[in-house]
């Protein structure tokens, strides 16, 4: 999804051309060529208005072509056009004091799903916010009087620790007082608590060791005796379980990672948080009696026999790991499960003594896995099906390179052979790397200014020919014609001149030339060949040729224009000619029977996709038992000349599967997302036929039909994405270093093979990203999961003429459908990578789909001893040619996503939208929440003319029933550091498989707290303000009738149309 970006500042400079002097010379003197060349005439009147408010109502957002055994069904993005003149109303529109009900509801429902509501919770402990340093010591108290030591231990040594932890660790916030919410002094009541848990956890909840190992800890020397120094060691593991664990232990003991001048301290940091992970990870099993390892070398060191003998560690070899002493590895290590973590914490503790270090291949390819989230390697790991699932796309581009479409139609049906590259073939991108359309007018204009200013400095040039002077007129007249006729129409890729356009551009050029005689020194004659009216002639020939206009044609105009004057014309403005070029007809599609082409084109998309986009490429197919359509219910035998009725039960079952790519961006990261989509549906309802035959034969008949259907559907896509860190500092006219990484990951995987060729499996594959990638954190590898489900009504109604033979006729069929949604949730998350995000949506809406179409009614089959409506069986309706679009299209949409970087919330990657499909909703919404927009955005009356400008443009452009009308809302940074302080506690608890209910309901509180923390509104700022089309092209192929058999593919995402931020 896509908002808040940059809009780019281009426009026409004044044009100018040669005029008369009082003695009939030409002089250089300015003249403005027709005023408001590039503005589109103003809308106004009773007409434009009802025309508005027709398409307000109807909504029309997709048109659908209908030919036997085939269908196809795209949106048609708006046109590049000028910012609409928009006046805003003089008085804003009364605060409306009811809200839509709707989306609290939903974002209710998102936040369910992200953490479900528990039924019991627990009182004792309980966390509010702000933390106070009073807060903080009854927790401490609680925490190892009831919950930790329950009355084992001595209550001396438990007031002990306590008063050391609160010495130690709370003497930031007891500086400035009990109840002064400071933000220091919030932090250290936090740091504290999380060092309590940390400290129960590592020690078993005795806080006699528990209090030796904190000031060893604490201390930089090392401490003598070994069970403190593993102790030590746990807590460490316990910390660094989380990002913002691990800033507290080097918070409280920064020796832990000492910093030896690294170039690279983010390497050096994350290195220490997944050793500390693979650690927690390898002493899972460990007997509390056992004695544990003091360091993590150590436990390396420990654990190294587990893996074989061509993979553990050696002197002097570059992960820096020492042979493991002689005998086996203890029992509670030697699984071979443990095999990845041993070896990423090989590779973590070489990179935590020098980030530089180059790890042999298997430990750099393990440490990516581990630094990843994967914890397991081997066939059926989550890791194995990402590296599959990563080298299906070289399956997808050879399939797209040489599967012709009949083949692979045929093959789609079942789900074998997709190929989502093949979409982006027949269809392109579809509009959906198309940004504003203001933006894409200013640089159409940027294109043409310098190109106009040049040819009329031609016009007042001295040195240029009358002949050349009428040339440059005309082309000056006709650019400003294209120019003025683009921006009423929108901008297409080629424009033709009708005979009112060339009537226009004469009109235009004789202003620019002079029709007066020139005269000597003494009043003579200069020319006496000439005479007043030789424009008229010279313009009539050069405007006779003039057909239409491209961009191709402007650069051939440029060229000469920049000849007159001996110069060639200059590599920016031919780069904007070109880059006009490119926008209107350089669609991305790559030709088959080249495979590196497929390939080439993703490389493409990730280039020119503009930032904050996102493209969805589809392909697939559905096979399922379907019901009979309530229009093809009657037997309508020859010899039944009398109304009649039929009502059958409708029902049926789909499944399908689809291929897809997604490739795009964020605010915070790229993505290039490789998978499968799997998709059920199941339905049930009743479909009833009323018609009538007459005529001599049965020659005509005329029916109505209806029915009514209650719909389920369930799946969601899977896979493997790829996720590239966005720069803080992105310079204009310079690739984000998100597109950077993508490039060079691609790059990596298409040269792994042999001689830099295409790799023979996955394992090169991988190997070739391990070289690159393994310790870079900025390039996230993700197994990414998702579930939707939906649930529908639908009723139709459809009233066919048809006349014809005995056997078969032909004749009109109008349809109309009505969907409501009624509730349609997603869920997606990423179960693995160091750039993860988690999300829920909950939508609803409805929409009319129309369609018309001529259709033939197939012969009946004769069934044997049949009478009545039994004496034949009825065949569907085969339609030839049909149109149709969807109307009234409304919906309600809330989504809520949590965003990470490396174990970190992200506030400004973290959202909530709330979305609507109509202007009125969206309006009411905005009434609403005025007066916080109108502080969110400054409080002036700039502010208010802003958010006016907005809710008008909005109005201007909400004709469609494909435009998304939203506001996005981001996490406050105060919110997202408490989440992270709450989401560590509760992984503690997660981590136990067989909770007390004591820790069942600690762990009902802490997720009581992010509930509540989610649906704060004090969690939220406000964005941005938004408007967005959807946009896509679907083509299906097959049967649909009784047996499904259909291939499908499909291109769609989201276009960016208009956008209000406060920053």
């Amino acid at each position: 999804m896509s908002i808040g970006r940059s809009k780019s500042v281009a426009g026409a400079s004044a044009s100018h051309a040669p005029a008369s002097g009082e003695n009939g010379s030409t002089q250089p003197q300015t003249v403005t060529p027709l005023a408001g060349a590039t503005r589109r005439r103003r809308n106004s009147g009773l007409l434009c208005e009802l025309q508005s408010m027709c398409k307000r109502t109807l909504r029309a957002a997709s048109q659908t072509i209908i030919f036997p055994f085939y269908s196809k069904t795209g949106t048609t993005p708006t046109r590049a056009q000028p910012k609409p003149d928009v006046v805003p109303a003089l008085k804003p529109a009364p605060r409306r004091m009811r809200p839509p009900a709707a989306p609290g509801r939903k974002h209710q429902r998102n936040v369910d799903a992200v953490v479900p509501p528990a039924m019991a919770t627990s009182p004792r402990a309980e966390i509010r916010f702000p933390l106070t340093t009073a807060d903080a010591q009854r927790y401490l108290r609680a925490q190892w009087r009831q919950a930790e030591t329950g009355g084992r231990f001595d209550q001396a040594a438990v007031d002990r620790l306590t008063t050391t932890l609160t010495a130690r660790l709370l003497a930031t916030s007891a500086a400035t007082g009990n109840g002064v919410h400071e933000d220091s002094g919030e932090k250290a009541c936090a740091r504290a608590i999380m060092v309590c848990d940390a400290l129960a956890q590592a020690t078993g909840g005795d806080p006699a060791r528990a209090h030796d190992a904190l000031l060893a800890l604490l201390d930089t020397t090392s401490h003598a005796d070994a069970r403190v120094r593993a102790d030590v060691l746990a807590l460490q593991t316990a910390l660094g379980m989380t990002a913002i664990g691990l800033d507290t232990l080097l918070a409280i003991a920064p020796h832990v990672l000492p910093q030896r001048g690294s170039a690279a301290p983010e390497i050096q940091r994350e290195a220490l948080r997944h050793a500390l992970r693979a650690a927690d990870h390898l002493l899972r099993r460990k007997p509390a009696d056992a004695p544990g390892p003091t360091s993590l070398e150590a436990l390396a060191a420990l654990a190294d026999p587990v893996l074989p003998a061509v993979e553990r560690g050696r002197p002097g070899s570059s992960a820096g790991a020492s042979v493991a002493p002689p005998g086996k590895a203890p029992a509670w290590l030697a699984d071979p499960g443990n095999a990845l973590a041993i070896k990423a914490l090989h590779a973590a503790n070489a990179l935590r003594a020098d980030p530089a270090a180059q790890c042999p291949p298997h430990l750099a390819q393990a440490y990516l896995a581990w630094r990843n989230g994967f914890d397991r390697e081997g066939p059926g790991t989550d890791l194995a099906k990402a590296q599959q699932r990563l080298f299906k796309l070289f399956a997808y581009a050879e399939r797209a390179a040489r599967t012709g479409m009949a083949a692979r139609a045929a093959a789609g049906f079942f789900g074998t052979q997709k190929s989502p590259l093949s979409a982006l073939q027949n269809f392109g991108t579809a509009g959906v790397m198309l940004g504003h359309p203001d933006d894409e007018f200013a640089r159409f204009t940027a294109a043409l200014a310098p190109v106009k200013t040049q040819l009329a400095d031609r016009l007042k040039a001295a040195s240029t020919s009358r002949a050349l002077k009428t040339r440059c007129a005309v082309r000056l007249a006709a650019i400003e014609q294209w120019e003025r006729r683009m921006a009423s129409k929108g901008l297409r890729s080629t424009f033709r001149f009708s005979s009112r356009d060339l009537e226009t551009v004469a009109a235009r050029a004789r202003p620019l030339l002079s029709n007066r005689v020139a005269l000597h020194a003494d009043g003579s004659p200069a020319d006496l060949a000439l005479d007043p009216h030789r424009n008229r002639d010279a313009i009539r020939a050069e405007v006779k040729p003039l057909r239409g206009m491209t961009p191709a044609q402007l650069r051939t105009w440029a060229d000469e224009a920049w000849r007159l004057s001996g110069q060639a014309v200059p590599e920016p403005i031919r780069a904007n000619i070109d880059l006009v070029e490119s926008r209107l007809a350089g669609d991305i599609r790559p030709k088959p029977g080249d495979t590196n082409a497929q390939l080439d084109a993703i490389g493409a998309l990730v280039k020119q996709m503009p930032d904050i986009y996102d493209i969805r490429v589809s392909s697939g197919g559905t096979v399922g038992l379907g019901g009979v359509p309530s229009q093809s219910l009657a037997a309508l035998s020859s010899h039944l000349g009398v109304p009649h009725v039929s009502v059958l039960p409708d029902g049926g079952y789909l499944q399908g599967r689809h291929a897809v790519i997604d490739i795009g961006s964020n605010q915070h990261f790229g993505h290039l997302f490789i998978g499968t989509e799997s998709r059920k549906s199941l339905y049930g309802g009743l479909g009833g036929y009323a018609g009538w035959s007459f005529g001599q034969d049965g020659m005509a008949n005329v029916g109505v039909s209806g029915g009514l259907r209650r719909s389920r559907d369930w799946g969601g896509p899977r896979g493997v994405t790829i996720r590239t860190r966005r720069s803080d500092d992105e310079q204009p006219g310079r690739p984000d270093a998100w597109r950077t990484t993508m490039l060079e990951v691609l790059h990596a995987t298409r040269s792994a093979g042999p001689n830099s060729d295409a790799p023979r499996n996955a394992r090169e594959m991988w190997g070739s990203l391990a070289r690159r990638f393994w310790n870079d954190p900025a390039c996230s590898i993700n197994w990414t999961d998702s579930r939707s489900t939906t649930s529908a009504t639908s009723g139709s109604a459809s009233a066919t003429a048809r006349v014809g033979t005995a056997d078969t006729k032909w004749g009109p069929a109008l349809g109309a459908t009505l969907r409501h949604v009624a509730r349609a949730a997603h869920r997606q998350w990423d179960k693995t990578g160091n750039h993860a995000i988690d999300v829920s949506t909950h939508n609803s809406g409805r929409a009319t789909a129309v369609a018309a179409t001529l259709v033939e009614a197939l012969p009946g089959i004769p069934v044997p001893n049949g009478s009545g409506h039994l004496a034949a069986l009825s065949f569907p309706t085969q339609p030839y040619v049909g149109i149709g679009t969807t109307l009234f299209t409304t919906q309600t949409n809330a989504a809520l996503r949590i965003g990470r970087d490396s174990g970190r919330i992200i506030p400004k990657h973290t959202f909530r939208d709330t979305e609507f499909g109509t202007f009125k909703a969206f309006k009411q919404f905005v009434d609403t929440h005025r007066s916080e927009w109108l502080t969110a955005l400054g409080g002036t009356d700039d502010a208010r003319r802003r958010l006016d400008e907005m809710v008008a443009t909005v109005k201007a452009r909400a004709t469609a029933g494909n435009l998304i009308m939203g506001e996005r809302m981001h996490m406050t940074d105060e919110a997202a550091r408490r989440l992270d302080f709450l989401f560590h506690r509760k992984q503690r608890f997660d981590r136990i498989p067989a909770p007390t209910p004591v820790q069942a309901r600690e762990r009902a509180s802490i997720d009581a707290d992010i509930r509540q923390m989610l649906a704060s509104e004090n969690s939220w700022r406000r964005q941005a303000l938004y408007v967005l089309e959807a946009l896509g092209v679907q083509r299906t192929v097959g049967l649909s009738f009784l047996l499904n058999a259909q291939s499908t593919q499909a291109v769609s995402g989201v276009r960016e149309l208009a956008g209000l931020s406060p920053e």
